[in-house]
């Protein structure tokens, strides 16, 4: 995994997940708007395309499955407690918080792709 300059060694584990999934979202990021246009979001395929990459990195990089699976024994002890409602409400927050970082990191290396798009294809 490449690292920033300055950053070698000083990052949390959650911190290494995050640049991990930024750097492949980065190698996603220039296909996906080929094949999608700037404005992924008015197509349908895109945004099914979209949806697919963001719960991979999230998958891959944020811990999703366990998250989800965290998610699922904790719902399966039932909510009518206050402890319980608490706890399955602690790990819903942690997996849409992985999604959302996933979307965010993928949409940011979308942004720094498209911007380097002109550079690329100037003679």
């Amino acid at each position: 995994m490449k690292t920033l300059p300055g950053l070698d060694g000083d990052l949390t584990p959650q911190a290494r997940a995050i640049l991990r999934a930024f750097t492949d979202a980065q190698t996603r990021a220039t296909g996906f708007l080929l094949s999608t246009g700037v404005f992924p979001e008015v197509s349908e395929s895109g945004s099914e395309k979209l949806h697919t990459i963001v719960r991979d990195l999230a998958s891959r990089h944020l811990n999703q499955k366990q998250l989800e699976r965290t998610l699922r024994a904790a719902l399966k002890r039932g909510v009518a407690a206050g402890q319980s409602r608490d706890r399955v409400e602690a790990a819903l927050n942690a997996l849409l918080d992985s999604e959302t970082t996933a979307a965010y990191v993928f949409g940011l290396a979308a942004g720094l792709s498209l911007a380097s798009f002109g550079d690329n294809f100037k003679p």
